[in-house]
């Protein structure tokens, strides 16, 4: 764009300001009609003609106004009283109240009037009731390989061949596999598909970070370049369910696990080809995580796994709790020599959960289908992104889904990862000063790199087979 063009776009859009919504919105996509269809659109390709399934649609009218705090009446984990600050010179912390019961506050919250046994053909409720109760993030439909399917809205995650960047990533660099019934690791290669959403609190801040045109926005918190809506609020609360193309004759505990439509990648050999066909994938992870001010990174993670011999009524009361993160426990292994290694103090595992788990390095917590060198937090922890406009490159962010020697040896790598950092501090190390920090959101991060490969280059990565 000239700068002349540049200059009336912004006066065409200041004198938008006072109108409504719907008047931003046409006006947003007529003088930037190419970017606010990628960042706005609902999957990568759209269903086909005659598609009789499911057909997703981004949920993207973010609250324009300040909810405020959340109620303790709504954000019931709030009011709990658990501790954050544990002694380091003290024991580790254990399963049970109040942990078992905080996390069972955000899982109420999160299935309030969601369908009982999470069906695929009613999949899931953004709007409940009358309330508008979860939104999406935008940008997370532009790219070919992992980008969003048209059934349900779900993006590619792990596998156990993952490829980052075009580039094969070696098999000791954290790709996980399969935990199978007995404990061991599956030698086949299965897929994750995930869904995530964002409450209203947390909605308000992606819309107050990328306009209604989809272009970032920026801002200063604190005497540093932030996106404009961040950080995010107390009373945010983020899920993701996570599915597996795994099935319960592969992982006898997927019994009766919820099958959701995907178009998924096509498996060839040990083979996922850009090609892609509608299957069933089964659901065995949910994450959830909120903001909560108690927490030394502002952050709690959970994660609950599938366990079809678990009873209960609904597909709900089959998710059984992992355990919870608040930190990154950078007094423990490897981010600490074994010698002066204490347990991990800012995880705590549900060891008596009724499925097999590897949880994550040195008892930090992961999931099932997650990275078992790694946590919850730590990965998330990396989620930056460079200055908006700027396309990202594997040595110019933070190295989240793997490096040599991960959980393996005390490095200066495993140092940096399994540290805390709170928003808007950098990367720890400093060798990425220059990035925006996205307070966690690994959704928030493909936004703004996505918008970054756009503005750069004009298209997206091309889809590469991978294996």
């Amino acid at each position: 764009m000239s700068k002349t063009a540049s200059v009336l776009t912004t006066t065409l859009l200041a004198a938008l300001a006072g109108a409504s919504a719907q008047a931003q919105d046409r006006a947003a996509a007529e003088l930037r009609p190419d970017t606010a269809t990628f960042a706005y659109q609902s999957a990568v390709v759209p269903a086909p003609p005659g598609w009789k399934g499911p057909t997703f649609k981004l949920a993207h009218d973010y609250p324009s106004k300040d909810p405020g705090a959340c109620p303790k009446s709504e954000c019931t984990w709030l009011d709990l009283h658990v501790d954050f600050t544990l002694p380091l010179n003290g024991p580790a912390p254990t399963w049970g109240a109040p942990w078992s019961d905080y996390i069972a506050r955000v899982l109420d919250y999160v299935k309030k009037g969601q369908d009982e046994a999470l069906r695929n053909e009613i999949g899931w409720k953004t709007t409940v009731g009358s309330e508008n109760r979860w939104f999406h993030v935008p940008w997370m439909a532009y790219d070919p390989t992992r980008g969003r399917e048209y059934v349900h809205g779900m993006t590619n995650e792990r596998t156990a061949t993952l490829s980052d960047f075009g580039e094969d990533v070696e098999l000791d660099r954290g790709v996980s596999k399969l935990l199978l019934a007995d404990g061991s690791e599956s030698n086949q290669f299965f897929e994750t598909w995930a869904f995530g959403i964002y409450n209203r609190w947390g909605a308000y801040a992606i819309g107050r970070s990328i306009d209604r045109g989809g272009v970032p926005q920026t801002g200063n918190y604190g005497g540093v370049a932030v996106p404009a809506g961040l950080p995010f609020p107390e009373g945010t609360v983020v899920a993701k369910l996570l599915f597996t193309t795994a099935t319960p004759k592969d992982v006898s505990y997927l019994k009766d696990s919820p099958a959701w439509q995907t178009d998924r990648h096509v498996q060839k050999g040990d083979m996922f080809l850009c090609e892609r066909k509608v299957a069933d994938v089964h659901l065995i992870q949910l994450d959830v995580a909120v903001v909560d001010s108690r927490s030394p990174t502002r952050w709690v993670f959970g994660t609950f796994a599938w366990n079809g011999n678990k009873p209960g009524k609904s597909a709900w009361d089959k998710l059984e709790p992992v355990g919870l993160q608040w930190g990154s426990d950078p007094w423990t292994f490897p981010a600490v020599a074994q010698s002066g290694s204490i347990p991990a103090h800012e995880s705590v595992l549900n060891k008596a959960i009724g499925t097999p788990q590897h949880f994550g390095c040195n008892d930090r917590l992961a999931g099932p289908v997650d990275n078992k060198l790694s946590s919850c937090l730590s990965c998330h922890g990396g989620g930056y992104a460079p200055p908006v406009g700027l396309a990202a490159t594997p040595t110019t962010t933070p190295p989240i889904f793997g490096y040599a020697g991960q959980c393996a040896v005390n490095s200066v790598d495993n140092a940096q990862y399994f540290s805390n950092t709170q928003f808007p501090m950098a990367y720890t190390g400093g060798q990425y000063s220059n990035l925006l920090s996205m307070d966690t959101s690994l959704q928030m991060q493909v936004a703004f790199e996505q918008y970054g490969q756009y503005k750069q280059y004009g298209q997206p990565v091309a889809c590469k087979a991978s294996k």
